[in-house]
């Protein structure tokens, strides 16, 4: 069984161990802490344990921006990534809801396309070499929904 709940801060260490780049970066694991502290992350479980997360913040000229959704290795290609897009999904919002991806991070443009996200625009130099692609959540309210 999978559940998805909002995140706390004694989930720290189980959520760093899912996430490849906080265990060896030590400004994601500051902002790890942070996002937990401010309410900002939502937690996928399985049989109690965390399994992958959400972070949203109200951060993108003053709309939701989906920051980040990491998936444990060992829980890739079983339905997590879905679980918790469709969770960010169904919050109900007063904003857009937008999100980024990488050119190189095939997954997450399959994942966003197959959600129905529309494209939003591009912007090249955040990573050298690798063009940032941003993606809104066509049902957000201020889009009809």
């Amino acid at each position: 069984m999978k559940i998805i709940g909002d995140g706390n801060a004694a989930q720290f260490d189980d959520l760093l161990a899912l996430d490849q780049v906080a265990q060896r970066d030590p400004d994601r694991q500051r902002e790890l802490r942070k996002w937990l502290e401010s309410g900002s992350v939502r937690v996928a479980t399985k049989d109690g344990s965390p399994v992958g997360y959400t972070v949203v913040e109200p951060s993108f000229f003053g709309n939701d921006f989906l920051v980040l959704i990491v998936v444990g290795e060992d829980h890739r290609k079983s339905g997590i990534g879905q679980l918790l897009i469709s969770d960010v999904e169904s919050t109900e919002r007063h904003t857009k809801l937008f999100t980024s991806t990488n050119l190189s991070n095939q997954i997450m443009q399959r994942l966003l396309a197959r959600r129905g996200w529309v494209s939003a625009g591009m912007v090249f130099g955040l990573d050298e070499g690798d063009p940032e692609l941003f993606y809104q959540f066509p049902q957000s309210p201020l889009n009809g929904r």
